[in-house]
């Protein structure tokens, strides 16, 4: 304890926590860029990165959603699966305008016009919604799109002919490289890529006047209309554009990008609620804990798949081992449903919350402004000069 406040009393008389948060962030985005560079990982670890990537996107589009604008939706994979499924299709059979004579090849649309069509149709999706429901207020937007996204599944189920059903429908190849191992590399840049450019436009937004916006409505609509603030505009546009994130996100990623084809059993609300609890143990109200906690969670699960236990007392397994290997199925989402009970109870900002605070050096910040607040109350408080 004595060392970590003297390192504190270094880095705050020093570079300063927000300028040493900075190196740190940069080391990591380093390690990122060299760990598939290393011939030791194998291409499932790429995979599980890749996926990783795709997760943070999802929690932290979620984030500010939810934990920034305060609009509480079950929806997220079903924007993500109209991406993906809309791309695949037009891709696969093309556009036809029958009412208007038009019709466009498969053959002339490439993987990322197919990708940017997704994405689009994705936000009308949510514009539609956004439209009919945001005038609204309490829980009707989370039961609607819990309706929706499950409505939406199953039509992906039951149109076998069309979407592939239970099979799946195969995406366009975004990269058509032959060998896998530099494909999986290119791959993996690819998200990465795609993180961090999702996470600098939604930081952007969510320090831009309109994330102000939104903080405001989220805290009181009533009061932020009084002040002037469009509230169902604003509800909206950041519907709409969580929608399109999404959209982007699965249109990308199941362009056998991290997976061959998607299915709608990834659409199911069980998807949903990971996603929801990747962000609330990350942080709500910070994009970078949940992509953080959203890619941890998400390597934790695929590496506590098996579960190596060494034996005491020389005791061996039938086998001979000296070791057990437990598999643990469902138990690992059940020891992670405790962790998200416990960051409920005792971390409401996320377990990683204290992490970015002090890298960020907010915690000053705050405490700058309690003594601010404090001094000038002492100051009000004192009695002028004719009052005695």
């Amino acid at each position: 304890m004595a060392f970590f406040k003297r390192f504190e009393s270094t880095i705050d008389n020093g570079i300063g926590r927000r300028r040493f948060g900075y190196i740190v962030l940069g080391l990591i985005i380093l390690f990122f860029l060299w760990f598939p560079n290393d011939s030791s990982q194998s291409n499932y670890a790429k995979t599980v990165f890749i996926s990783g990537f795709f997760y943070a996107i999802m929690a932290s589009s979620w984030a500010l959603l939810a934990g920034i604008a305060g609009q509480f939706s079950f929806g997220h994979m079903a924007f993500m699966g109209i991406g993906a499924y809309v791309a695949g299709l037009i891709a696969r059979d093309g556009i036809v305008f029958a009412t208007l004579g038009i019709a466009i090849s498969p053959e002339s649309i490439s993987a990322i016009g197919a990708i940017i069509i997704g994405t689009l149709i994705a936000g009308l999706v949510g514009l539609v919604i956004g439209w009919l429901l945001l005038r609204l207020r309490s829980a009707y937007l989370a039961l609607f799109t819990i309706a929706f996204s499950e409505l939406f599944r199953i039509m992906m189920l039951t149109e076998y002919d069309y979407t592939g059903g239970s099979n799946g429908l195969s995406l366009r190849p975004l990269l058509q490289i032959a060998d896998v191992d530099t494909a999986r590399q290119v791959e993996y840049y690819l998200m990465f890529g795609l993180l961090i450019v999702c996470l600098l436009v939604m930081h952007w937004v969510a320090n831009s006047p309109i994330g102000l916006f939104l903080r405001a409505m989220r805290e009181d609509e009533d009061a932020a209309s009084a002040l002037g603030v469009n509230v169902v505009r604003y509800k909206i546009l950041i519907f709409v554009f969580t929608s399109m994130i999404v959209g982007l996100a699965g249109a990308v990623f199941y362009s056998d990008v991290g997976s061959e084809r998607i299915i709608p059993e990834q659409l199911e609300v069980l998807q949903m609620s990971l996603i929801i609890a990747y962000a609330v143990i990350g942080g709500m109200e910070s994009l970078v804990g949940a992509a953080a906690g959203a890619f941890i969670s998400r390597y934790l699960l695929e590496a506590t798949r098996e579960v190596v236990i060494a034996l005491p007392l020389g005791l061996t397994t039938s086998d001979g081992s000296g070791a057990f290997v437990w598999e643990t199925g469902a138990w690992r989402y059940a020891l992670f449903g405790v962790i998200m009970v416990f960051t409920l109870r005792y971390m409401r900002n996320g377990l990683l919350h204290p992490i970015i605070t002090w890298f960020s050096g907010r915690d000053l910040i705050m405490q700058e402004t309690v003594s601010k607040r404090k001094s000038d109350d002492d100051y009000d408080d004192q009695p002028e000069a004719g009052d005695e």
